[in-house]
């Protein structure tokens, strides 16, 4: 199991941008079943704001498509609970990550995951992940 970041759902969902194709060949391979996905519940609120308000898409619409996705019978959502934060806070301090960057990794980790999908090179400094990068 692997985990998954906001830009790879900001990607697949706005074909405007150069990193689509990739994105979206990664969600349809999940929404297949050809593989299952844990994804920090931050991550929904991060993709939720980049498309409404940076990218301009309707509410609604953004609100169906991430229901869908967390509707998936291979999708995992990760909650976040207190041990969550109090992980976050270290890891944020560990490898000088930012907060939603450290939340995203404290989740993941709290689950025993140790990959995860993203375009941010930022998780490389992370070293108790590793990055999968999708995007050709």
């Amino acid at each position: 199991m692997r985990g998954l970041d906001s830009n790879i759902i900001v990607y697949a969902l706005n074909r405007d941008l150069p990193e689509h194709n990739f994105c979206k060949n990664l969600l349809e391979r999940i929404a297949t079943g050809e593989a299952t996905i844990s994804i920090p519940s931050i991550v929904f609120m991060e993709s939720y704001y980049a498309l409404v308000y940076a990218y301009k898409f309707n509410k609604s619409k953004v609100k169906d498509r991430l229901t869908a996705i967390i509707d998936s019978e291979n999708v995992n959502v990760l909650e976040i609970s207190v041990s969550t934060i109090l992980i976050t806070f270290e890891i944020a301090e560990e490898y000088k990550t930012g907060g939603r960057d450290s939340l995203i990794a404290a989740s993941i980790l709290e689950n025993n995951i140790k990959e995860i999908y993203s375009h941010d090179r930022d998780f490389d400094k992370i070293k108790r992940i590793k990055r999968i990068d999708p995007i050709k």
